[in-house]
């Protein structure tokens, strides 16, 4: 983050700017034209998923061709005669040459594969699998994970352009994904058009053709026109129209996005505990601690409940949000709170009121801001409640079966800085949660 620097006098920002370069722009993906962003996935439910892409060129005769292939249980190739034949579903023109095309009628926990036909050209294929069906259980034979696991990428504050960002990118490309999610701050500096071009869709593009992407806005994010570029580059099942928060279900897991960027009153609430967004996500994690079909409820937001770094650009804990959904939290059941803003790896043992508990008992926290931004000038304190903390740049593999959530974090190097193991919540009943 750059805030220090804009808040600095003159000759300290002067002093600062060399401590932080600005985001650069890679060349990773080069889409063929009239392609600016390749195809991704968008908004995937277990019945229904969105694809979109950016072009040049005027609009008319665009189509998505998508058929559901059967792979075999042992090699995940699809034998001869195994897929269906195409479906051809025209496009929309969105706005500043995006297109987007609905994928209704899906099959749930489902392998589909899918190709983009801009105006007569053809590109493709891509691969991705729609989300498992509530209370449904999950293909053993699938390759993603195998058996009864939701295998998730977890990462945040990527993209700036730097090695670390592109590095990490070269892993997640080389492991199966069921789903992404990430943190905020998807493109610096500014969230402009360009940004999120040069800095995530060219980055990333070969991951989110087939892996659902699903991101919780970041302050970077909207820096220009209201926030317009990261509105209409991403898609996701907003509750309301025209807000940033939503909800969705992947199997026995119930995910939700808060929105703590943008310039709104309903955020504002958020902090307060009052306003629409508030209300939402009172009556969201209320309705799933009474579901039991859902066994993990995972909350992803940017800024941070907890956060231990400290240094010159060291942002810290947003105070309120502790204060205000931390009890909310503790009270349903959320079982893991993930959020980025401060650029570095940091994760906390189950904690309750403030204090380490025994697993299933509280709400673990992790902070994965490690995703190729500036980490100048950090470091990451100890503390009772703090389980790992790095200041390297990395993300984390989630691994969540009904019963377990194994997590990994990876650094650019290919090492494994962290690992952990947590359980659902047990509820306060349990004898073990008790005070």
């Amino acid at each position: 983050m750059r805030h220090v620097t804009r808040a600095a006098g003159p000759l300290a920002a002067l002093l600062l700017a060399g401590c932080y370069p600005g985001p650069v722009d890679p060349v990773v993906v080069t889409p063929p034209p009239p392609f600016e962003r390749l195809p991704y996935v968008q908004n995937v439910s277990d019945s229904a998923a969105t694809i979109l892409w950016k072009a040049t060129g005027p609009a008319g005769g665009d189509t998505v061709y998508v058929r559901s292939v059967a792979p075999d249980p042992e090699s995940g190739e699809v034998p001869a005669g195994a897929s269906r034949a195409w479906r051809a579903v025209p496009a929309d023109s969105v706005a500043r040459g995006i297109r987007r095309a609905r994928l209704e009628a899906l099959a749930p926990a489902a392998p589909y594969e899918y190709r983009v036909s801009p105006g007569g050209g053809d590109l493709g294929p891509w691969r991705f699998r729609t989300a498992p069906a509530p209370g449904m259980a999950l293909d053993p034979g699938r390759t993603a994970g195998g058996g009864d696991t939701v295998r998730v990428l977890l990462f945040g504050d990527s993209g700036w352009g730097s090695d670390g960002q592109l590095a990490l990118a070269r892993l997640m490309n080389r492991r199966e994904w069921d789903l992404a999610i990430h943190v905020g701050d998807v493109a610096y500096e500014d969230g402009t058009e360009r940004d999120f071009t040069l800095r995530h869709f060219l980055v990333y593009g070969d991951l989110l053709a087939g892996v659902p992407f699903f991101p919780a806005v970041g302050n970077h994010d909207l820096h220009v026109e209201d926030g317009r570029p990261y509105d209409l580059a991403f898609e996701w099942p907003a509750p309301l129209p025209g807000v940033r928060w939503y909800s969705f279900r992947w199997g026995p897991i119930l995910f939700v996005a808060l929105d703590t960027s943008s310039p709104t009153d309903d955020v504002a609430g958020l902090r307060r505990g009052r306003g629409r967004q508030y209300e939402w996500l009172e009556a969201t994690l209320a309705a799933a601690a009474d579901d039991g079909t859902i066994r993990w409820t995972v909350v992803f937001l940017h800024h941070p409940l907890i956060s231990h770094a400290v240094g010159l650009s060291g942002h810290g804990p947003d105070g309120r949000l502790l204060r205000t959904l931390g009890p909310l939290f503790e009270r349903t059941g959320v079982d893991l709170v993930a959020a980025g803003h401060d650029h570095h790896y940091e994760r906390t043992y189950p904690v309750r009121n403030g204090r380490r508990v025994q697993p299933g008992c509280g709400y673990s926290h992790v902070l994965q801001g490690a995703g190729g931004a500036s980490m100048h000038a950090r470091a990451v304190r100890d503390a009772p409640i703090v389980a790992a903390g790095a200041r390297r740049y990395s993300f984390t593999e989630l691994r969540i079966t009904p019963d377990r959530l194994l997590g990994r974090t990876i650094a650019a190097d290919g090492s494994v800085i962290d690992e952990f193991r947590l359980v659902p919540f047990a509820g306060t009943e349990d004898p073990r949660c008790a005070g």
